[in-house]
């Protein structure tokens, strides 16, 4: 896949959240199937694609990378919002959580343009990154149009909107300045670190929240099965994968349906709600 397709697929979700933001009585169960199919995705293709090939170069030595990918986002929060973001004034809030979020879709870009670099940079893994990508732009529009009610806020709103597009396409265009002798000798790192990033889904969002109704879960259940589709397709292709019998590999799969539709069916945290 090219790299401009994959940009512009992340920047269509971008605008995918702002009109879930617009509609969002509406979209409420949408967004929850959106977000599983997110997490599973990214998950399974972190786990069963990008972290065994970075491994396999690196050793052991990789898992330092994907854990450096997996807590910058939270580090990052944490920095710009602090322990007290929640009970700052709305305007503040809103000004340092849009921060963080450009700063997120820059390293998003950034890691598209590093999968693409090294040819690893597929359908599922751009779908995987888009899927994540509509509610968190969601969550920004709803705030900017919470905090800037009135005539200008749809305005206000496709503003924000186009500061996180533009954030994603500069973070993918901003690893051109290395050049392809020594990006390719940090490849299995970089492997490393994107599958860590792939991975901070699961701090957010590994226990299913908001309203169990019997739609929304289904919707759940089969965002995920999807999720779990695409990022298993061409995996017998998987050098690490043929060395594990063939009854293993079905009892994998099957405890990963278990996971998702427990997810789905099980027991739910309260939802948080935007501040």
């Amino acid at each position: 896949m090219s790299l401009a397709f994959g940009v512009s697929l992340l920047a269509l979700a971008v605008m995918l959240g702002g009109l879930a933001a617009l509609f969002r009585r509406r979209s409420e169960g949408a967004m929850s199937a959106i977000r599983t199919f997110a997490l599973v995705g990214a998950a399974s293709i972190a786990l069963l694609h990008l972290l065994p090939e970075a491994l396999g170069e690196i050793g052991w030595l990789g898992l330092l990378a994907a854990a450096t990918g997996f807590l910058a986002p939270a580090a990052l929060e944490r920095l710009v919002l602090g322990e007290a973001g929640a009970h700052r004034t709305p305007t503040t809030a809103l000004a340092m959580g849009y921060a963080a979020v450009l700063a997120h879709q820059f390293g998003e870009g950034a890691a598209v343009a590093s999968l693409s670099r090294v040819g690893q940079l597929t359908l599922p893994i751009v779908l995987a990154l888009a899927a994540h990508t509509v509610p968190l732009a969601m969550v920004v529009a709803i705030q900017v149009l919470e905090v800037r009610a009135g005539a200008n806020d749809k305005r206000a709103m496709s503003a924000a909107l186009a500061g996180i597009a533009l954030a994603t396409v500069t973070g993918a265009f901003a690893t051109r300045l290395v050049d392809a002798e020594r990006f390719e000798a940090i490849e299995p790192w970089v492997l490393s670190a994107v599958a860590g990033l792939l991975l901070h889904a699961l701090s957010h969002e590994a226990v299913a929240s908001g309203p169990a109704t019997s739609i929304r879960r289904a919707g759940e259940a089969a965002g995920g099965l999807l999720g779990l589709v695409l990022a298993t397709v061409g995996i017998d292709e998987e050098e690490w994968v043929q060395q594990i019998p063939a009854e293993l590999r079905i009892a994998a799969l099957v405890v990963l349906v278990g996971l998702i539709l427990l997810r789905s069916y099980g027991p739910r945290r309260a939802a948080e709600r935007p501040h």
